[in-house]
């Protein structure tokens, strides 16, 4: 193809162009950290409201007369429908307009959220509770896939999924902190009120900073949503009744027993199906379906981690509400700092080194957990385990969720990215209701021990499988993940082409990079072609023809076949001499 000086764009002065550039760079840059702010803004909301409510149960109850086994559907609606929306409402993005979703499923959660502290009957609450995980699974799948669609691959992704990833874990900790001090300075019903501003501050502000990437035209699969809905549902319900009745019970069992069997209806649907809710090459790829076994784990050791540090601070060690919080603010501080570190090196580093790394380190940190007694001390008993523990989780984040939204068309981010807050949030339940399981199996062993020794070796027996679930992942992360630091899935060293080609200024995109080593990765299916002395010989790839296709040499002539005007192969002169 001949490239003619009208087909590039005009240049301008030297001076000029580089104010221009300066000027156009902040242009761009100031609405992408909107976005960046709204977005993870939202995924600290909703990640905070799943604990600031923990904090008010006692209140809760004596304030609108909960029954002891009542007041757990408090927590347990928001998320039983949490964890059931999330892959409908990653998909619902891809097929209504993610902005859009997004906005209305804001508006939804602060209604929601109005109502819930408005309540005062047990009935209102609990479906206020039920109407704000629906809407909140909705806002979190559609902000992960904005985080995809908005941000190009490379630095400025990675960055706004660090930022991302860490709101996981400072608003699991802050919700604590900020529960206690809302409860015992003004009203639970704070708690609920504080979603309201924020909620409709960021749907205000969401059509300037956030662009609308464009919708598909296609049908939602209304039968593997309700499967796939109803599975999910009924896995979360079983788990949250496994703690107070045994896994053996009808009430749990049952539950279980029926959600998995509306799955494999939906995985049966899914295969038949046209256009279906979740195609089932998400799961395909070795490196995004290990991503997912991954973040399920993970999700396990960070909601157990919560879960079972919050009654051990509280019930063993006699920590208020308001101390327990703030416990867990320097292991906060140090699980974000390592995501944001993460950002910046996972390009250098690469995906199975961070994750393999940080898994093994959260491993030992649960297990340090499991060492706490009666009188343990909270500097070394409490703080410095947490903080080994963040440290591993922190560097697992930004990997995890590059590696799951990897390798898949903007029109698919959504999808993809429903499944995988699905994976960090079913991971959650299941890690939860199995730790909360070990504890009290535990301690009812340990009934002729006092109250507060039969709880310690509950919870501590409970650290020990919390420590051997997240080490289950680093086998998981050395085999199954293969992403390349940019993005790519790894290929062997000979099915590389790196040769040094001086670029000719006719092509405008690689004006910029003179003599730069290339390297450049082979097509799966024609790597045998591409090595370097076959390329000078038969052809070279032509970036107008389809991925892996070779431009055949022109007949009766040997050599690469060049058409009229287009630049000579590396290391050649049109006339064939050595440049």
């Amino acid at each position: 193809m001949r490239t003619n000086d009208d087909d590039l764009p005009g240049r301008a002065p030297r001076g000029a162009r580089a104010g221009g550039e300066g000027t156009a760079k902040a242009q761009r840059a100031a609405p992408m950290i909107g976005a960046l702010v709204l977005l993870a803004t939202v995924q600290l909301m909703v990640v905070l409201d799943t604990t600031i409510v923990n904090v008010a149960l006692p209140t809760i109850q004596a304030s609108v007369g909960f029954s002891a086994s009542g007041i757990a559907w408090v927590v347990n609606g928001y998320a039983l429908t949490f964890g059931a929306l999330l892959l409908l409402g990653g998909r619902s993005g891809d097929l209504l307009g993610r902005r859009s979703v997004f906005m209305a499923s804001l508006a939804a959660f602060a209604a929601a959220s109005m109502v819930a502290g408005l309540s005062s009957s047990p009935g209102l609450l609990i479906a206020a509770r039920v109407a704000q995980g629906a809407s909140a699974a909705f806002a979190q799948a559609t902000a992960l896939s904005l985080i995809v669609s908005t941000f190009p691959a490379g630095r400025a992704r990675n960055r706004a999924v660090g930022v991302f990833a860490a709101m996981e874990g400072l608003g699991a900790a802050a919700g604590l902190l900020l529960g206690g001090i809302l409860v015992q300075a003004v009203s639970w019903r704070w708690v609920f009120f504080v979603n309201v501003p924020v909620a409709a501050i960021v749907a205000a502000l969401a059509p300037r900073f956030i662009p609308s990437p464009k919708r598909q035209s296609l049908r939602l699969d209304l039968p593997g949503a309700v499967t796939a809905s109803a599975g999910l549902g009924l896995i979360v319900f079983g788990l949250s009744r496994a703690a107070d009745h045994g896994w053996t019970a009808i009430w749990t069992a049952g539950p279980l027993a029926a959600g998995a069997a509306a799955l494999a209806a939906f995985v049966l649907l899914e295969r038949r199906s046209a256009q279906p809710l979740t195609p089932l090459w998400v799961f395909a790829d070795r490196n995004r379906g290990g991503a997912y076994m991954i973040q399920a784990l993970v999700g396990g050791a960070l909601f157990g981690m919560f879960f079972l540090t919050t009654l051990f601070l509280q019930h063993v060690l006699g920590y208020s509400p308001l101390k327990a919080g703030a416990a867990f603010v320097p292991a906060t501080a140090v699980m974000m700092g390592a995501a944001g570190a993460m950002s910046r090196l996972v390009n250098r580093i690469g995906v199975r080194p961070l994750v393999a790394t940080g898994t093994a380190i959260a491993a030992a940190g649960m297990w340090w957990l499991s060492h706490l007694h009666l009188h343990a001390g909270y500097l070394t008993g409490v703080m410095l385990p947490l903080m080994v523990l963040s440290v591993g989780l922190g560097l697992t984040f930004v990997p995890l969720t590059l590696t799951a939204v990897s390798g898949v068309k903007e029109e698919h981010s959504g999808l993809v990215s429903g499944v995988s807050t699905t994976a960090i949030q079913i991971g959650g339940s299941i890690g939860v209701a199995v730790l909360a399981t070990v504890a009290a199996t535990t301690a009812r062993h340990h009934a002729g021990a006092a109250g507060a020794a039969a709880l310690a070796a509950g919870y501590t027996q409970a650290f020990r499988v919390g420590a051997v679930i997240i080490a289950l992942a680093v086998p998981l992360a050395l085999v199954f993940l293969r992403l390349r630091p940019g993005g790519q899935p790894a290929v062997p060293r000979r099915r590389l082409l790196t040769r040094w080609c001086p670029v000719p200024a006719t092509v405008p995109e690689r004006r910029d990079a003179p003599g730069r080593r290339m390297v450049l990765p082979a097509p799966p299916h024609r790597a045998d072609r591409l090595a370097s002395p076959v390329l000078a010989r038969r052809g070279r790839p032509d970036e107008h023809q389809p991925h892996g296709s070779l431009r055949q040499p022109s007949p009766g002539r040997r050599g690469p076949g060049r058409a009229r005007g287009r630049p000579a192969p590396c290391g050649r002169t049109p006339s064939g001499n050595r440049s």
